[in-house]
């Protein structure tokens, strides 16, 4: 882990010179705590709104509304407790996610372009709507194009031999061998989820494409970058049938025994009942979907601690009052709770695609059916399946 502080402004002309355009178990030394007891259930199910294009983030605001982003349709709905959807922002074009909120503010980020789009502006902001009007706090895109903060990070095969190389070279396809091969991170910033403290002043960003967690502080307009580290993973037999099966990725049995360290990609960050932020991990290419995990991050000193491991593309995380943690495993299509107190991992509901779970009150809400399907060759795109639902939370106190 390594952090580094840059002023927001230091890096801003740098993007203009370089455009482009299973149980799940914890870590034994970690463990959610509560104050409070009893367990909780699912309750009634509400859809509170439909046919969304990529609901990957949620935030829950003032009056129980919740603020939608729709990913891949560059939209930021509003939907208030009754199920009236409203669109604030539409941007063709733009990616909009990482949705928070905080005394009648909405954060959320934009992105566009990067390695796997060269001929698309590179665009990787954090913003904010304040009384309806978007402002652009920090220009992520510029800070990573100088910096690069995840370079020095190890990833790919280690310690491969020289003929394993060779065959990995032969053998796989070509746009899967660069992820393969011992490398460091890349130039890219794709800013994925946000926390904001209670004050205002900072806003925490998990970014997916940087593979940091940034400090933002509005008041000093300076940004802290906090590398996280490579996920290493033992490849094992099971593993490669498992890339052959679900992925179609033929691996050569030379790499065996050898291990893979996966990017870390953080995918969602809150605050957690002790002052800590907690983040969902899904490691990145070549993925085994069992290695997801949540860790916890210490902005003071930035400290990061595995807490839960052995989740299935962790991509949603939040806790209620009760301290009990809620993570949305997408493609496990489930939601699965770690009650306080535990160290367990057990389902929640089962749901279809849940990308992000908000609490607000005694109730849950997901947004689940959240990547849209490929339509069949010569077919129609699929009608938009994206859904926002409410759960009421039963507790039993004991």
């Amino acid at each position: 882990m390594q952090r580094n502080s840059t002023p927001i402004v230091a890096a801003a002309l740098a993007v203009a010179l370089l455009s482009t355009a299973g149980a799940a178990t914890a870590a034994p030394s970690v463990t959610i705590s509560s104050h409070r007891s009893g367990s909780v259930t699912a309750g009634d199910t509400t859809e509170l709104a439909t046919g969304l294009v990529g609901p990957l983030r949620v935030g829950i605001g003032r009056g129980n509304t919740a603020y939608v982003s729709q990913n891949f349709a560059g939209k930021l709905t509003s939907v208030d407790r009754s199920g009236t959807a409203t669109t604030l922002l539409d941007r063709p074009g733009i990616e909009i996610g990482g949705v928070s909120t905080n005394k009648g503010d909405v954060y959320f980020t934009e992105s566009a372009g990067g390695p796997m789009s060269p001929d698309v502006p590179f665009v990787a902001n954090v913003s904010v709507l304040e009384k309806g009007t978007p402002r652009v706090i920090t220009d992520l895109a510029a800070l990573e194009t100088e910096t690069n903060f995840d370079a020095d990070n190890e990833y790919g095969f280690q310690d491969l031999p020289a003929d394993c190389t060779d065959q990995l070279t032969k053998q796989v396809p070509a746009d899967v061998l660069p992820f393969l091969l011992p490398r460091g991170g890349e130039v890219y910033s794709h800013p994925y989820a946000t926390a904001v403290s209670h004050s205002g002043r900072y806003v925490y960003v998990a970014d997916a494409g940087a593979n940091v967690i940034w400090t933002v502080d509005t008041r000093r307009e300076t940004v802290d970058a906090t590398v996280l580290e490579p996920v290493p993973t033992p490849v094992t037999p099971a593993l490669l049938a498992s890339l052959k099966a679900q992925q179609g990725i033929d691996l050569p049995a030379c790499v065996l025994g050898l291990t893979y360290n996966s990017e870390p990609v953080p995918t969602d960050i809150e605050f957690g009942p002790d002052g800590l932020l907690y983040l969902t991990s899904l490691p990145g290419v070549p993925e085994d979907p069992t290695l997801g995990s949540v860790r916890s991050f210490d902005p003071a000193s930035g400290d990061v601690e595995l807490v839960v491991s052995g989740l299935t593309s962790p991509t949603g995380l939040a806790f209620d009052r009760a301290g009990n943690l809620f993570v949305a495993e997408l493609f496990a299509n489930r939601i699965s709770v770690i009650a306080a107190g535990t160290e367990e991992a057990v389902p929640f509901r089962e749901v279809t695609q849940p990308a992000d779970v908000e609490v607000d009150g005694k109730y849950l809400y997901a947004t689940t059916n959240a990547v849209p399907g490929e339509p069949e060759a010569g077919a129609p795109a699929p009608a938009p399946q994206g859904t926002l639902e409410r759960t009421r939370l039963d507790y039993d106190k004991r």
